[in-house]
């Protein structure tokens, strides 16, 4: 049904953690907004994430945005509300070829309050022999690091953006525009007015930036995890999260005794920006024939569920926050590469400083 003009100080296209962490920090200043998202609050791409943060990076820029999206995680956000981080560890396994600069982060991190270290295959193997890591990799260390419950912690976000939030659940159709400025949304169910713009609805945003001459490239990247119901579980309670930077890679404990989540990056792109609570057999093999060395446990583990969903992919490698300066008004912030849940509290915060002078223009 179609409603009324809405007026808000800031339309954010995207319910997903980036444009809540956003929306959050802008109702924090004082500005009304509007979250514009046809699934809701992480219907897309969010609910699909693994949920998992930590600091390490080998990027010094990434690195710094992750560490604070970290501390803010920590302290359960700026009102003490979001849901506690499982501190369950985590390692993100590295080559050799790597550890100079592994090791410069982890001074780097160390300097900054993050505890971090590094560990050798030996290490792992004596701390966590649960693990097959061969003696060619090495990891980083991070105990304080781990995994946040999604939906949960988005839901967080908006309940503490309080009463200046609107979430409006309808389709973006066009962004408005007078003369070279951004005016707003114009959505399924009506127009949504605003001082300035957020697109942060992953590779979306890049057919809505178009209906107003904005060239914003992204595609879609398949994504897809499997849940292993593992045979022996009692040592899951002490398994930390594991990225693996050199087969792409990831798992972490589901939260209960027998499920691990898992998942290992695809090169499959332009997929459909859908999620479907199931996994193809193809791909339930393709995620155990590279787990499985790292996590024995899985080789015959049953799978119990799974994802298959999408992100969005910047052609450059990693995400931005970007006033477009041919459009007044108009801010980006997408394409982190599936990236974006351990970075959403510190990138929210550069988007609503920005959005903020958009809006004051």
């Amino acid at each position: 049904m179609t409603r009324s003009a809405i007026t808000a100080d800031v339309a954010v296209v995207g319910g997903g953690i980036i444009g809540l962490a956003t929306a959050e920090r802008l109702t924090a200043r004082g500005l009304t907004v509007a979250v514009i998202d046809m699934a809701g609050i992480a219907g897309g791409a969010t609910g699909a994430s693994g949920g998992l943060v930590r600091a390490f990076d080998l990027s010094p820029a990434r690195r710094r945005r992750a560490a604070d999206g970290l501390d803010r995680y920590l302290r359960r956000g700026h009102r003490g509300t979001w849901p506690a981080v499982c501190r369950q560890g985590s390692l993100s396994l590295v080559a050799h070829s790597d550890l100079p600069r592994a090791a410069a982060a982890v001074a780097d991190l160390n300097a900054s309050g993050h505890k971090a270290e590094i560990l050798t295959a030996a290490d792992l193997s004596t701390r966590f022999p649960a693990l097959n890591v061969p003696d060619e990799l090495a990891a980083v260390h991070e105990p304080n690091a781990g995994w946040l419950p999604v939906g949960p912690m988005a839901h967080a976000m908006a309940r503490d953006a309080g009463p200046r939030l609107l979430l409006i659940r309808a389709r973006a159709t066009h962004l408005l525009t007078s003369g070279s400025r951004a005016t707003g949304v114009r959505t399924t169910v009506g127009p949504v007015s605003a001082r300035a713009v957020l697109l942060a609805a992953g590779a979306g945003s890049t057919a809505l930036a178009e209906t107003a001459g904005v060239r914003l490239p992204l595609r879609t990247r398949a994504v897809s995890y499997c849940l292993f119901r593992v045979a022996e579980p009692a040592g899951l309670s002490s398994l930390p999260t594991l990225v693996d930077r050199t087969t792409g890679a990831w798992l972490r404990p589901w939260g209960s005794d027998a499920l691990v989540l898992a998942g290992v990056s695809s090169q499959k792109t332009d997929v459909p920006e859908t999620v479907q609570p199931d996994v193809s057999p193809e791909e339930q093999e393709r995620v155990r024939a590279v787990i499985r060395h790292r996590y024995p446990q899985v080789a015959t583990a049953p799978v119990a569920g799974g994802v298959t969903a999408y992100d969005a992919m910047a052609p450059q490698g990693d995400g931005e926050v970007c006033a477009r300066t041919g459009l007044d008004g108009l801010v980006t912030a997408t394409g982190w590469n599936g990236g974006g849940f351990k970075l959403a509290p510190a990138i929210g915060e550069l988007a609503a400083a920005r959005l903020q002078e958009e809006a004051a223009r």
